[in-house]
């Protein structure tokens, strides 16, 4: 071999080095990327929440404050989802959180907006009577067959006093009569 060709074949040889060095390169990339996807996917998998059997939920729930019906909850499953109504009222609390006087029940249902579910809990709006006030996020959770807890989320409320604190409202189910 002339040394001009060996030159030739060393460089020729180099440039396919090269190359395949790159697609080896590109390909372990490729497979890392893949796998990276997969991971972030399967970490997606589990951030989405596996909600819990709607039939804890479904049902109307009552609350009542003073011996009056203060909060009714209408919870439906409408095509494997979770609907409903919560009726209109004013709450008002002392320092601890509990319910006072003027707390109360209004005239009118509101849908329900929004219901997901979080750590078990379902968390939905509702909007205000008032149609100039703010919607309101709620909080529901079943803590037996026959007993649950409504909670105002007061974190985005405007109107809510910054060290305002409100305790979960008892609910009962309500059973259908025979």
């Amino acid at each position: 071999m002339k040394p001009s060709e060996h030159r030739c074949a060393t460089r020729t040889r180099g440039a396919i080095l090269r190359f395949l060095g790159c697609m080896l390169f590109l390909c372990a990339a490729g497979l890392s990327a893949s796998r990276f996807q997969a991971l972030a996917s399967q970490s997606v998998e589990q951030a989405k929440e596996v909600p819990p059997d709607l039939k804890t939920f479904v049902g109307t729930w009552k609350a009542s404050f003073n011996g009056e019906v203060l909060a009714i909850l209408v919870l439906k499953e409408q095509g494997g989802a979770l609907g409903g109504t919560l009726n209109n009222f004013d709450i008002s609390v002392d320092k601890e959180g509990n319910l006072i006087d003027p707390t109360h029940k209004d005239q009118g249902d509101a849908p329900l907006l929004n219901a997901r579910f979080r750590s078990g809990a379902l968390l939905f709006v509702v909007m205000q009577k008032d149609q100039y006030a703010p919607s309101t996020e709620w909080k529901f959770a079943p803590k037996s067959a026959d007993e649950g807890e409504l909670t105002p989320i007061l974190d985005h409320q405007v109107n809510a006093p910054k060290d305002m604190i409100v305790k979960p409202i008892r609910m009962l189910r309500e059973h259908p009569k025979p």
